[in-house]
């Protein structure tokens, strides 16, 4: 890790949607402490112990030690994955697989915690999945750059928010912790609170614009809810009598003022390169601190007999640990908080500085509240202890020389008024409660571990009862209407019924059912007859027209043959003939069917000029259109070409010029080759129904090409990863102003055509 340069990064394209492992120096301390700690913690379970009975199988062993690389897993993969997936799934396999470490113990305080915390870190894993769906939808993009985060909506930031929260123990989002972190075996909870609750701080930097944007709203919250955060669990974790309770609400109050610092960040943009270094460098502090300090409990427990020099000697480390994590001078802690002193002292509220001096106090007496009950602890010498002390002396050792190698000098001596208070205070508390142990007494156990949980229950309690009463007279009110619904089932259907054909056969019930049916039967007729008076009234014009055109046509017999030709070829087609059946048959006959094919229009010109033959031709016309015919005998020769060429050229206007306009570029369909980068895409631009399209389908290798032709032609679309991003649309407008296309945004055929001529050679 440390001989791998910055910014190397790992691309991954068939995990997830394009998957990037990248070392950056926010990683790499990450990284770094976190390696660490699970390293020691690594060592402490596979030498000593697991939190299990004693004379536990192997399989119990071998659970706990598979959950636990599984956590380790999601852990360090979400601190190098630089894309949303690959935060979630190493949070999600982190969170999930933390529940079987809490409850490997099977008591029933951790069973009980386990229920607790499954039920917080899947509610928070919902929310935090959602926020992150919306980030990629907002953003373009899984790989997120702080640039694309500055159009974020207030919904998203909400929702990353909360979901982390769970996750640093945000009051009131904390009351898994101070329950899960002692039920777990040591080293689960030396990782659950040293480095497992610090990943919710790395989500935030990475996925809110900090630096980027000003946001007072949430920086405003953000910073009241740190403050009640360290507010709350400072006083709560001094009257605890467990050790490892202690230390969780000690977690929940450093993660308050880092959540502080954060707040001041977003609220001024100018602070936070300063607030992101400084948040960093005290998380690697911290965890650093805090594993050393669940690891030395158990070691207190565990490796030496009571009085022994290596108890001494533990109970020393233990007190130089609660010094650094409470910040007292030439500590790491001390150098650690110096680093958020411009933040502090650059903080629009001025008395921010004053609210952390006195959280600093608070955080002086609640480690030496621990010390007090650590030094209580009564241990026993076990064998095989020791690689796991070993690796704790490094981890101790690495907090010794953490102020020397990443503190500055002016830093050294800091914190050191806060802190003396402290010490003061404690001193004095406890030489009073050796005095008088009763005087102290019913202040220990006060609030039990949860605080807001325990004060809950009643409340909770009082629900269910609620519900279950509830629930009892729904039942109730069920089981009555079963009932009723079979008492009536039973007076209708149960007893046997009498004659029921002797009843029908009544006069009333005979009378009433024979007038019924002849109602129905009336209606029936009369309903009959109002549908069929239209068929006839329709059927009467028919056979009258069939009379007449006979009567006519009788009487020049040889010569209406010529003239019913035209009247069919203009009459019969717009008007509905095929009703007429008599007519077809005077002209169905052959010779008036070849005569106008072979004979032009001169000869016939010479007999439309007897009246007769003219006459009986509008006789017929009427009734469809009247105007056409009587129009036909004043242009003898002339009207009757006219009119014959006007209907020639209807028929092509109909059908050819429009299907020719409309379907011939796709008639018949050709692929359309789109070529940028060596690689060609075929696509089509017909539907298939026939219609040409405006537009490609979209797909993401389309949009990577136009993001790499964009790119050849000048413009900048942003990380070709084929998605459609703020910058890719900034691309496709930019290119399409600059080529004379219409604006917009759109993949269309026409900014495929106008970049294929971009990057044509020349």
């Amino acid at each position: 890790m440390a001989l791998v340069p910055l910014g190397t990064e790992l691309p991954l394209p068939w995990l997830f949607l394009d998957t990037t492992l990248e070392l950056d120096l926010t990683a790499r301390v990450y990284l770094g402490f976190t390696s660490v700690v699970w390293l020691a913690a690594g060592l402490y379970a596979a030498f000593g112990d697991r939190g299990g009975p004693a004379g536990a199988p192997l399989a119990r062993a071998g659970r706990f030690d598979a959950l636990f690389l599984i956590a380790m897993a999601g852990n360090f993969w979400l601190i190098v994955g630089q894309d949303i997936f690959s935060f979630y799934a190493g949070f999600a396999m982190m969170g999930i697989a933390s529940y079987g470490l809490v409850v490997h113990d099977g008591s029933t305080a951790a069973l009980r915690a386990g229920k607790v915390y499954l039920v917080m870190a899947l509610l928070g894993e919902v929310t935090l999945f959602a926020g992150l769906v919306l980030l990629a939808s907002e953003a373009g993009t899984t790989q997120p750059t702080p640039a694309d985060l500055t159009g974020l909506s207030s919904a998203t930031i909400v929702l990353l928010l909360l979901g982390l929260g769970v996750k640093a123990g945000m009051v009131p989002l904390h009351l898994w912790l101070p329950l899960a972190h002692p039920a777990a075996p040591v080293p689960a909870s030396a990782v659950l609170s040293a480095t497992m609750i610090k990943v919710a701080l790395l989500g935030w930097i990475r996925f809110l614009p900090v630096g980027e944007l000003a946001l007072p709203g949430f920086g405003h919250w953000l910073t009241l809810m740190g403050l009640a955060t360290m507010t709350l669990a400072l006083p709560v974790g001094l009257v605890q009598r467990d050790a490892k309770v202690i230390l969780a609400y000690s977690s929940i109050a450093k993660m308050g003022f880092l959540m502080l610092i954060l707040g001041l960040a977003l609220v001024q943009p100018a602070l936070a390169p300063v607030a992101v270094a400084g948040i960093v460098l005290y998380a690697a502090q911290h965890g650093l601190a805090k594993g050393g300090l669940f690891l030395g409990v158990g070691l207190r427990k565990h490796a030496g007999a009571a009085g022994t020099v290596a108890q001494a000697l533990i109970l020393g480390v233990l007190v130089f640990l609660a010094l650094a994590l409470a910040g007292a001078p030439l500590t790491s802690g001390a150098a650690a908080k110096y680093a958020l002193k411009p933040v502090l002292d650059g903080a629009e509220w001025t008395w921010i500085g004053a609210a952390v001096a006195v959280t600093t106090v608070g955080t002086t007496l609640l480690m030496a509240r621990f010390v007090w009950v650590a030094a209580g602890l009564r241990g026993h010498a076990e064998p095989g202890w020791l690689w796991p002390l070993t690796a704790w002396g490094v981890l101790a050792a690495l907090v010794v020389l953490f102020p020397f190698a990443f503190g500055k000098p002016a830093g050294w001596l800091s914190n050191a008024g806060p802190v003396g208070i402290g010490v003061g205070i404690a001193g004095a508390i406890a030489l009073l409660a050796a005095q008088r142990p009763r005087l102290m007494a019913p202040l220990v156990g006060l609030v039990p571990p949860g605080d807001l949980l325990a004060l809950l229950m009643p409340f909770l309690t009082a629900v269910r009862q609620v519900g279950v009463e509830f629930l009892d007279e729904l039942a109730r009110a069920r089981a009555w209407l079963d009932g009723l619904a079979h008492r009536v089932f039973d007076r209708i259907f149960g007893s046997p019924g009498g004659d029921v054909e002797h009843g029908l056969r009544r006069w009333p019930v005979a009378g009433a059912l024979w007038v019924s049916i002849g109602a129905m039967l009336l209606a029936a007729l009369f309903a009959g007859r109002e549908i069929g008076t239209p068929s006839t009234a329709a059927e009467a014009p028919t056979p009258v027209r069939a009379e007449t055109l006979p009567e006519h046509a009788a009487a020049p017999a040889p010569e209406v043959a010529p003239a019913p030709e035209p009247a069919p070829v203009a009459v019969q087609r717009p008007v509905p003939e095929a009703e007429a059946a008599p007519e077809p048959e005077p002209v169905l006959e052959p010779e008036p069917v070849t005569e106008p094919a072979p004979a032009p229009a001169p000869e016939p010109a010479a007999e439309p000029v007897p009246v007769p033959e003219t006459e009986p031709v509008p006789e017929p016309v009427p009734e469809p259109e009247p105007e056409p015919e009587p129009a036909l005998p004043e242009p003898e020769p002339e009207p009757e070409p006219e009119t014959e060429a006007a209907p020639s050229p209807a028929p092509p206007t109909v059908a050819t010029p429009e299907a020719a306009a409309v379907h011939g570029p796709c008639d018949p369909p050709r692929p359309y080759p789109f070529s940028t980068g060596g690689s060609t895409l075929e696509m089509t631009r017909c539907a298939p129904d026939g219609e040409p399209l405006a537009a490609p389908v979209l797909s993401r290798e389309l949009v990577r090409a136009v993001q790499q032709a964009l790119a050849d032609a000048g413009h900048n679309p942003g990380p070709i990863d084929g998605l459609m991003g703020p910058a890719t649309r900034g691309a496709i407008a930019g290119f399409r102003e600059a080529r004379g296309l219409p604006a917009g945004t759109a993949i269309d055929f026409a900014l495929l055509d106008a970049l294929k001529d971009t990057s044509a050679p020349d």
